[in-house]
């Protein structure tokens, strides 16, 4: 009896999280939710790119962006060289006024770069990104247009991989769908790192060694009392990694980054201080429960009696096998039907079921985890 409870307490907590809570948030986006007022205007903004050791890629970086089509006279670039070993810091002073680059003799992390960045700045809008990516057509006017509402503190863009013109997976279209409708319901609460902006008064300062800064910036915003908007086609484009191992450790790192924003935001776990608690305990929080309720509802079917549990139990050592093949071999799983995606879902539970020992052991002194 207490093991049929629990398979069946494990199998609510893992069909909320994925399920029923997504297509709650639909229907709740398309009947309360709301798009802000756009402009076409174009405020000063200053772009702030925290870099370590990236003479290889710093500089068609600043020129991408600088490529942009935006008044050149409204905007500014903060490259913060941060105790990088290489010649970052001379790749990065390419000939133009616009750009300014800020060395730090000392290895700081990205949370402490970025934070020098904002006390340089001078722009209204500060828009945050990284070296890895570029951008699409028209990013930056698309980013900085939902700050016309004055209801909206942050904007995230959207990150695509390879040219934006491929078919995503099952996984990623949902995970999209779901930040837009949290989006259009005022309680996007995390955003992309490649891509996103904020107003200049809202901005916080980050805690040294902070792994998600692109969570403790939105979630700052929404607890000031704005919303955080979601701009799809603010664009930054990046490339496939062909590596599983290196995009298993990524994943790991960015869960693991959830249990530490908790212990540096306990406010998180307040439902009356927390203004999206709901969206962020069934988002964020279930996420990194979700694979110990796997393994409950896994051991449950297999000691509760009855021959609806045994079938049960080879249904998910079957699912689990193709979902292994699916990680394992993505060439060949895209060739079967909903693989690819549980492919996906195996290697992010698979990541979050080690995300808590992960964070207890992390090392503080290694700031930057490069890829």
């Amino acid at each position: 009896m207490i093991a049929a409870v629990l398979f069946w307490v494990a199998l609510c907590i893992v069909g909320h999280a994925y399920v029923g809570y997504p297509v709650f948030m639909a229907i709740l986006a398309r009947w309360r939710g709301r798009d802000p007022l756009c402009g076409d205007h174009a405020p000063t903004i200053s772009v702030v790119l925290a870099v370590h050791d990236e003479e290889a890629r710093v500089a068609g970086r600043i020129r991408d962006v600088l490529a942009q089509d935006y008044p050149a006279g409204r905007l500014e670039m903060l490259v913060v060289n941060d105790g990088s070993r290489d010649g970052t810091s001379q790749a990065a002073r390419i000939d133009d006024a616009r750009v300014r680059v800020i060395d730090l003799e000392a290895n700081l992390g990205k949370s402490g770069a970025l934070n020098r960045g904002v006390a340089a700045a001078n722009g209204e809008i500060l828009v945050f990104i990284d070296a890895r990516q570029s951008f699409g057509p028209g990013a930056l006017r698309a980013l900085v247009a939902p700050f016309a509402d004055p209801s909206v503190g942050g904007v995230s863009g959207e990150l695509v991989i390879g040219d934006g013109g491929g078919n995503p997976g099952l996984y990623w279209r949902m995970e999209k769908r779901l930040r837009h409708d949290e989006a259009r319901l005022g309680c996007l609460h995390g955003v992309s790192g490649a891509i996103h902006a904020l107003r200049r008064e809202l901005f916080v300062p980050i805690p040294p060694g902070t792994v998600l800064d692109d969570m403790w910036t939105p979630l700052q915003t929404l607890l000031a009392g704005h919303r955080v908007w979601m701009a799809r086609d603010a664009i930054a484009i990046d490339q496939a990694s062909h590596d599983l191992a290196e995009e298993f450790h990524r994943k790991l790192r960015t869960l693991a980054g959830n249990w530490q924003l908790i212990e540096r935001m306990p406010v998180l776990l307040s439902p009356l201080a927390n203004p999206v608690f709901l969206a962020w305990f069934s988002h964020k929080f279930l996420r990194l429960v979700v694979p110990w309720a796997l393994l409950v509802a896994l051991l449950a079917s297999a000691w509760a009696p009855g021959p609806f549990y045994r079938l049960a139990f080879v249904v998910q050592l079957l699912a689990y096998a193709g979902a292994a093949l699916g990680w394992a071999r993505p060439a060949l799983a895209r060739r079967v039907p909903l693989l690819p995606a549980a492919g996906m879902f195996l290697m992010l539970n698979s990541a979050a079921l080690l995300s808590l020992p992960a964070s207890l052991a992390w090392d503080g002194n290694r700031l930057w985890r490069k890829h």
